[in-house]
């Protein structure tokens, strides 16, 4: 039938079959609460128990076979059975199947399976994630959901928390995660991992406000409890043991028997915890049994460890991680010891506790220990029909019908026939859930997820280097409890995640630690695993490239798959689009590898050099290495650098291979010390100091004291030296300035040429020496004059033969005295009066001799300048031992001149200046804090 008015003139059709006065009654939600009189039980099989499920298969007669069966499911519905005490003892729950049997002609037959709503649940499959919630908190949340967004769930199912609950023994977690569980499977993995009992009660929950509204439709509660003391007594109070065979009055537990299970004597429980790595000792916690299980049962059971690694950080502190060790215990308590009884006691119901009178053994034990807590109940019942009507219902149901049922031998139409079989412990007993990881986690399999951040955050991350992400299977309406939270795009979707590095080292902190790190940007797609199985626990595995964030092209000029004989690495910059990459080149016959940034674009270029691939391809560029960028480029070597264009050298050869280098440096000193030598034989004044010799045997023992020459520690020095076999050529578009703090030598050990396109000048502060040993000296100015001129002191000019003067126009001698001497004469002009004098004759020969008026001559007068040489330095004082400036330290300056000045550093190890009339070596020495000042040195 399609319309809902047919089926209610349906069910208001003259009733045939009433449930007035029947043990066993149906009652179902519609909202007519006319199904109750047209459905008749007859027999009834179901099941519940304490951290388990509540249903129960309802079959029934009816007068007609035209009930519709969608009519029926989701119906809240509830089994009463009359009680031994003339009560009601109601099970409730919602139909969840309906079934329909063949028709007689007389008689119609359904089955009706009504389930608990959190069973229903197990339809509702969902991936959500709860932030800063524990996890009683978690399963309100998706009750109250439940109720709030289903009318039926609303009328049906309410819940209920033990007011004994310490909720401070239930740490928010920072991230739970719903993992394409059921909502059934996620609340009970919920419950029992944090060792939470339940149960199913008939009725409202005791919190409900039943003034506000009465609804009389069936309700059942779950009921979360922390404490089996806490749960009620069951209506039948004391019920008496007596076996089978006579009638009794009330009803009674026929069978009783106990069983006991080995069971491990301890659990162990091990979980990592990345935040106190060193502190291995609080990951592990151990719990031992309480339980007696008699003198060899607990001699075998102390060797029974029942340990495990679970997942990280499974307890939110030390305290709570032995909390959960000893739920674990609890639970393996509970399963040593447990009874088994059958009956007839109708009132008896899974949660509630009883108190067993009349059983020889049970009689012994103190009264406390004669309450039991009902575990597990089994119930198959049937109604007081006809016993033609119970045949024909089984024929009619065919394969629905359970084979199970009761002995055909007829009852009276006033006798119910009940047979109760339940598990139970005693009161008291911890009721705790069993949990196991292996069993009880959903193990996620890899799933993707997106980086977070806050907003114009390219990279979001802690001091651990953790990112947030959001699983992009979140939907924004499963978290509108937390405010979006979860699925909004932003930091708050989860907790810190962990980023997995194919490099991490041991530590410790930050400064000394060793490993690669690239963490995933916001908006990044990652790979996440789940540490243990627990989707709780993600861990970023690596990152991925899809259709919009491709891979990088690491040419300019080209992408995949044209290129794929690159690889490498580029990063970008924050908020722009420049970066640096680590390319290799892979093209065969054209490897290379390159090292760029494109501030400035500097780059490091090594082997085959190209011009930017595209579709693989590139121009040539050269071939070695190359160092370039459009900003400045600092090479810097603490003891020393060498630039050589030498000949190939294999990984073999040191890193300092000079010896040609240092041939070269011998060579010049030779040079330089023989010419020297000549020099000084030859009349130089001055001699050169030996700086060339010292500066070649720096160059020798260069590597001493590292790994090619370990023994000695005289090497090392702050060198730069520059070595070329077919030459080196320094130029410049402006100048170039060649300059040294002490000497400066050019040697040749051929010829050395200097020419200029303007004008040479060379000058110095104290000397100039100009020596030729062979071939003589030529000094010619092809236009213009020769000045020769000495403003402090004579010219001297010396020669082993003659001195010859040549001019073309003339020779012009001017000085207020002039003598001329050789051998056995000697002319004198001065002060006006010519004095010739000879040993010898004086012969003077001329066409004519004339002697005129006196006359005379002036030379030109002379101002040569005259000047001091100042000079004024500043020295910085470093301290060895921090290489930095030696602040507030005492000196004395000495300068090569004798003057010695003392002061005190500035902050930036500075002495003040130094001020001398000649260039030279200044000696700084710094005094010890005992030492007084030097009374003969100046103040500064």
């Amino acid at each position: 039938m399609d319309s809902a008015s047919e089926f209610l003139r349906m069910l208001q059709h003259e009733k045939s079959l009433t449930t007035a006065h029947r043990p066993i009654r149906l009652r179902l939600g519609h909202a007519d609460h006319l199904a109750d009189e047209v459905l008749l039980p007859q027999r009834v099989s179901g099941s519940e128990s304490v951290c388990g499920s509540l249903e129960y298969v309802v079959t029934c007669v009816a007068s007609t076979p035209r009930l519709p069966l969608k009519e029926l499911i989701a119906l809240p519905a509830e089994i009463q059975f009359v009680t031994d005490r003339g009560q009601l003892r109601g099970a409730c729950g919602i139909v969840a199947e309906a079934r329909a049997g063949d028709y007689d002609g007389g008689l119609g037959v359904y089955q009706l399976v009504i389930r608990d709503a959190l069973a229903i649940m197990e339809k509702r499959v969902n991936s959500r994630v709860f932030r800063y919630q524990n996890e009683l908190e978690i399963v309100q949340v998706l009750f109250d959901e439940w109720r709030q967004s289903n009318g039926v769930l609303a009328s049906a199912f309410e819940y209920e928390l033990d007011p004994l609950f310490d909720m401070r023994q239930f740490p928010p977690r920072e991230q739970t995660m719903q993992y394409n569980e059921s909502d059934a499977a996620f609340v009970r993995r919920l419950l029992r991992r944090r060792g939470v009992a339940w149960t199913f009660r008939p009725g409202h929950a005791r919190t409900r406000n039943l003034e506000v509204e009465r609804d009389t439709s069936p309700v059942h509660t779950l009921v979360l409890f922390a404490d089996s003391n806490s749960l009620p007594r069951n209506g039948a109070g004391t019920v008496r043991y007596h076996r089978g065979g006579a009638s009794e009055e009330r009803d009674t537990i026929v069978s009783w028997s106990a069983a006991r299970r080995l069971q491990a004597g301890s659990t162990t429980r091990h979980s990592w915890d990345y935040r106190n790595p060193l502190g291995t000792q609080f990951m592990t916690a151990t719990a031992r049994s309480m339980a007696d299980q008699g003198r060899s049962g607990n001699q075998l059971a102390a060797s029974l460890d029942d340990y495990q690694v679970e997942m990280p950080h499974a307890g939110n502190d030390v305290e709570d991680h032995w909390r959960l060790g000893q739920v674990r215990m609890n639970r393996h308590e509970f399963e040593t010891k447990c009874f088994h009884g059958e009956g007839s006691v109708r009132d008896l119901r899974a949660g509630e506790w009883f108190t067993l009178s009349g059983h020889p053994e049970i009689d012994t034990h103190p009264a406390a220990e004669r309450d039991f807590t009902i575990t597990a109940l089994h119930v198959e019942a049937e109604n007081n029909l006809p016993a033609d009507v119970a045949a024909r219902v089984r024929r009619l149901m065919g394969a629905w019908m359970d084979d199970a049922a009761f002995p055909d031998t007829p009852p009276s139409l006033d006798a119910v026939r009940v047979r109760v079989s339940f598990d139970a412990v005693r009161r008291g007993i911890p009721l705790v859930p069993s949990f196991d990881p292996r069993v009880d986690l959903p193990h996620p399999q890899l799933q993707s997820a997106i980086v977070t951040g806050p907003p114009g955050e390219e990279v979001h991350c802690d001091a651990l280097g953790r990112v947030k992400i959001r699983f992009p299977g979140m939907r924004t309406s499963d978290h509108r409890h937390a405010h979006g939270a979860g699925a909004s795009d932003t930091p708050a979707d989860s907790a810190w995640v962990r980023v997995a590095s194919n490099w991490a080292g041991a530590g410790p902190g930050s400064q000394q630690q060793a490993g690669t790190l690239g963490l995933p940007r916001v908006g990044t797609e990652v790979l996440v695993a789940f540490m243990g199985g627990d989707p709780d626990r993600p861990v970023i595995l690596s990152q991925l490239y899809n259709q919009r964030a491709q891979p990088p092209a690491l040419s300019r000029a080209g992408e995949l798959p044209g290129n794929r004989y690159l690889s490498g690495m580029r990063s970008r910059e924050i908020g722009g689009a420049r970066g640096g990459q680590l390319l290799f080149d892979d093209t065969p016959g054209q490897i290379a590898v390159q090292l760029a940034s494109e501030h400035a674009a500097s780059e490091l270029n090594l082997g085959w050099l190209s011009e930017p691939r595209a579709n693989g391809q590139a121009g040539a560029r050269g071939e070695g290495a190359e160092l370039r960028s459009d900003k400045a480029v600092a090479l810097r070597g603490g003891e020393g650098i060498l630039l050589s264009a030498g000949g190939k050298q294999t990984d073999a050869g040191a890193q300092l291979e000079r010896a040609s280098l240092v041939g070269i440096a011998e060579a010049m000193h030779g040079v330089l010390d023989t010419l020297g030598r000549l020099a000084g034989d030859h009349g130089e004044s001055e001699e050169a100091k030996p700086r060339l010799d010292a500066l070649a045997e720096r160059l020798r023992h260069w590597h001493d004291g590292s790994n090619v020459a370990p023994g000695s520690g005289t090497g090392g020095e702050p060198l730069v030296a520059v070595h070329a076999p077919a030459g080196v050529v320094l130029a410049s578009d402006d100048s170039i300035a060649l300059g040294a703090q002490t000497k400066v030598d050019i040697v040749s050990t051929g010829d050395a040429e200097m020419a200029t396109g303007r004008s040479l000048f060379l000058r110095a502060s104290r000397a100039l020496s100009m020596f030729a040993y062979e071939l003589g000296m030529k000094l010619i100015a092809a236009r213009g004059d020769i000045v020769v001129e000495t403003h402090r002191g004579d010219i001297e000019i010396k020669s082993s033969n003659r001195i010859r003067l040549i001019a073309a126009t003339g020779i012009e001698l001017e000085a207020p005295s002039v003598k001329v001497v050789s051998q056995g004469t000697q002319t004198d002009w001065d002060g006006g009066t010519i004095t010739h004098q000879s040993s010898g004759k004086h012969v003077v020969r001329a066409a004519s001799v004339e002697h005129l008026s006196p006359g005379g001559g002036t030379p030109a007068g002379l101002r040569l300048p005259a000047t001091e040489l100042e000079t004024d330095e500043r020295v910085v004082v470093i301290d060895r031992q921090t290489n930095l400036p030696a602040r507030g330290k005492r000196y004395v300056a000495r300068h090569e001149d004798g003057t010695r000045i003392q002061g005190v550093t500035d902050d930036e190890g500075r002495t003040s200046i130094l001020s001398s009339y000649a260039m030279g070596d200044i000696e700084i020495r710094v005094l010890p804090d005992d030492e007084p000042d030097d009374p003969g040195a100046g103040r500064a």
